[in-house]
């Protein structure tokens, strides 16, 4: 009998601890913030990020990666518990999904070909001007794709699963600009040589777009308002302390810690 109560204690507390686990959704095709190592496992700015959320609000956490247009359907019908990935707050996603506090906010680039005169702009509205009537690449399902579609109308908009596929495209001449997060951008220009891949214009944020958002933040089942008081708090603690500077200058080499 009294075997018959220990197992059944361990049983109950094993459940208990699986209750508390916690599925993060994440697309780790997006270095630095996130991509999979030689052994397979995801690394970057945001699972370091998550890690430490996770530590904070002591509960396990395994992290499931998948295409970046999967990830807030795949929360809203339970598959994950919160997507880290790089996901941008804006209203459009606000009405699906409860997002924490903010933790970064990155700055956008748009990126041509070397040599193409579209790299002279100085502002957010000559972009507009120069990449009228062309074709520009975006990832699928991201703020850059809301933003071209809603400031670039006459452009042809391609969409693609990777930033290293954009970026290769632009080279090749496929697609005459790409729009994506400068940090992204970063290790893909350092790549494929500045002769021939370049930024155009300005650094890009909501004050140029507003469907660029109010930052980076982790999207939570809506509803959840326990878990989302929870993320919250870590997440404040996190940028008082500096955690976050410190992550970020790791990953970037600079600050894209939230203000």
């Amino acid at each position: 009998m009294k075997k018959l109560l220990a197992v059944m204690t361990l049983s109950l507390a094993a459940s208990v601890a699986s209750a508390e686990d916690l599925r993060v959704g994440t697309s780790a095709d997006y270095p630095p913030w996130e991509s999979v190592d030689a052994a397979g496992e995801v690394v970057g700015f945001d699972r370091d990020i998550g890690n430490e959320i996770c530590k904070r609000i002591e509960t396990n956490c395994t992290w499931q990666n998948q295409a970046y247009d999967g990830l807030l359907p795949g929360l809203q019908v339970g598959k994950f518990n919160l997507v880290i990935s790089g996901v941008s707050i804006n209203e459009e996603r606000a009405q699906k999904v409860d997002f924490s506090v903010a933790y970064a906010d990155a700055p956008n680039a748009m990126v041509v070909a070397a040599g193409s005169l579209v790299a002279e702009a100085k502002s957010a509205k000559d972009l507009q001007d120069k990449l009228a009537k062309v074709a520009i690449g975006v990832q699928t399902g991201t703020t850059h794709e809301q933003v071209v579609r809603a400031h670039f109308p006459d452009a042809d908009v391609r969409v693609y699963d990777r930033p290293d596929q954009i970026a290769d495209d632009v080279v090749a001449g496929r697609i005459d600009a790409g729009l994506m997060e400068r940090s992204a951008l970063e290790p893909l220009v350092k790549d494929r040589g500045a002769d021939k891949l370049v930024y155009a214009g300005p650094l890009l944020t909501s004050a140029d777009f507003p469907e660029f958002g109010k930052g980076q933040g982790v999207a939570i089942a809506k509803g959840n308002t326990e878990l989302t008081a929870k993320v919250d708090k870590a997440v404040a603690e996190m940028l008082a302390d500096g955690t976050i500077k410190t992550i970020s200058e790791k990953w970037f080499g600079y600050d894209i810690s939230k203000k």
